[in-house]
Order: structure tokens, then C-alpha cells, then sequence
């Protein structure tokens, strides 16, 4: 009886220590494997559900997606809202800026979908959609330094700085003349404009003198002024480039995998480890079926 009984408190004993490491595993982007490719959900899932809704979210995380790319502004009662136009006539049944608004009018209107219609879905804040995505899908907040004094704090709160990243598009001095403070705390990315002139004197600038999480990159129409990738991966420095449109990679964008889900070698092959995508289903299938997908 004795010995049964040590047996169960053995085994006990091993179940919880496998539930423990099981429930303290770290959601961290700093964590996530950099032989798999990040697949970011452009304004969440926006094929399935209205752009920068609570319901995009859900999709884009039922879809596979490893972050969604959202987009924030303000109310007029200084409440930070999903959306991405200066007005919220493309997306909303109302009509106007969102700072025109409170947040309880926001909330009276409804989001519509793809297709222009109003849908019953309501305007989310971006406290609903971290606490929404926290531990699930990591978040891009796009224009999310234009309301940093708001974003930053709400992000200490949910202890959520390791699952959120900025990107930015100024050299190293100015971007750390304005965020020097908090630069050790955040998740950041520089944005290169390859197309524009952009290159080595502005990644070195950065490698120099900060360790950004990775690069995004905007290649143009054509691969004239695309760079090689690969010292920058080799530097354990992630590389991201938008699937979205032809003039973000040399025509290598979503709507060709429909025909062709082959296209995605191209990211592949220029060592990019993370795509913003508008067809997470044709980017996942192709990353899963050739080993890619975390």
C-alpha cells in the first residue's frame, strides 16, 4: 500500500512539473524561432471579418498568423480606437475624423465590412484588442509612436512590451533623440526604403549603435535595388517584406499565389523571415508545406 501510494505522488509530482513549465512558457517575440518565417496579418484578417476588428483578430489567429499589423487613433476623449483612415466613413456608418467623436458615440456606430456593408460589429479600443490577443498573436501597431505617452504605459500594464512592435521610419539619430528613453524596453524595426535610395548607411547607422529586433524593407517594382539579406540574418537580425502589393518586392506579391502559391519562394530565397500578408491561408499552406511555419 505504501509503495502504491509513493508511486502516485511520483507521478503526481511529474504531471505537475510538465503542467508548470507547460503554463511558464514565454510569449515573447524575442523568443520566436528565426529558421521559421512570422506571417503578420495585414488590419487583422480583414478577408473574414471587418479590417481592425475584434473578429480580425480571432480569424487571423484561427487562420495561422503569428502577428496582427493593426492600426490606432484617437477619440476625441483622448481613447485610442482601431482604425486606420483619417476618417472613419470608409469603415464605419458614421462619418468624419475619429477625434470628432467620444468614445461612446464611437461605440454607437457600426464597422462595416469588405464589401461596404454595415455589419453588428462595434469600433474595438486598443485596450480590447490587447487584452484579446495577449499570449495568442503578437501585435504591430502602425502610427503606434504618435500616441506612445498612451500606448507605452497600457502596455506595462498587461505586461505586453515583449509581444508588441514598433517600426519606424527615421535614421538612428532622430529615432533616438525622441524614444532614447524607452528604446531598451521596446520591440523596434527600422523601415528601409530600398526603392528610395535607402541602404547600408542607414542599417549600419542602426547596427552601430542599437540592436533593433530586424529591418523592414521595401524593395520597389523591380529588384534593381534589392541587397543581400543574408549578412544581416546572419546577425541573428530579423528581415521583413510586405507580400502585400507588387511594389513592396519586385512583383512577387499575394494575388500571384492564387495561380501561383510558388511565389513565396521568393522570400524564401532572399532570406526574408517575415511577411505582412492579405492572404494568410495561401502564405500559410506554402510555409507549412515546405517547413517554415512555427
Amino acid at each position: 500500500m505504501i509503495m502504491i501510494r509513493t508511486i502516485i505522488i511520483f507521478f503526481s509530482l511529474v504531471l505537475l512539473g510538465c503542467t508548470q513549465t507547460e503554463s511558464e512558457k514565454v510569449f515573447s517575440l524575442h523568443e520566436f524561432p528565426q529558421d521559421k518565417v512570422m506571417v503578420v496579418a495585414h488590419r487583422g484578417n480583414w478577408r473574414e471579418a471587418p479590417e481592425n476588428s475584434v473578429w480580425a483578430i480571432r480569424k487571423a489567429i484561427e487562420a495561422g498568423a503569428d502577428m496582427a499589423e493593426i492600426d490606432i487613433a484617437l477619440t476625441r476623449d483622448s481613447v485610442l480606437i482601431l482604425m486606420h483612415d483619417r476618417t472613419i466613413d470608409r469603415t464605419t456608418t458614421g462619418k468624419g475624423m475619429p477625434s470628432d467623436y467620444t468614445l461612446a458615440e464611437i461605440k454607437e456606430l457600426y464597422l462595416r465590412d469588405g464589401a461596404g456593408h454595415a455589419t453588428q460589429m462595434r469600433v474595438p479600443t486598443l485596450e480590447e484588442i490587447l487584452l484579446e490577443s495577449k499570449g495568442k498573436i503578437f501585435l504591430n501597431l502602425d502610427k503606434g509612436f504618435d500616441y506612445i505617452g498612451l500606448v507605452y504605459p497600457m502596455l506595462e500594464k498587461y505586461d505586453m512590451l515583449n509581444e508588441v512592435l514598433f517600426k519606424g521610419n527615421s535614421e538612428y539619430k532622430t529615432f533616438n533623440n525622441n524614444y532614447g528613453h524607452i528604446k531598451d524596453e521596446i520591440v523596434y524595426m527600422p523601415i528601409v526604403r530600398l526603392e528610395r535610395g535607402e541602404g547600408w548607411d542607414l542599417i549600419n547607422d542602426f547596427i552601430e549603435n542599437y540592436s533593433p529586433y530586424g529591418f523592414e524593407f521595401t524593395v520597389g517594382e523591380n529588384e534593381d535595388s534589392l541587397i543581400d539579406f543574408k549578412p544581416l540574418r546572419d546577425k541573428g537580425i530579423r528581415i521583413w517584406v510586405n507580400s502585400l502589393w507588387y511594389n513592396h518586392n519586385a512583383g512577387n506579391h499575394d494575388d500571384v499565389s492564387l495561380e501561383n502559391p510558388n511565389v513565396y519562394e521568393w522570400y524564401i530565397n532572399n532570406n526574408v523571415n517575415i511577411i505582412q500578408t492579405d492572404r494568410i491561408k495561401e502564405l500559410t499552406s506554402f510555409l507549412e508545406k515546405e517547413g517554415y511555419k512555427n
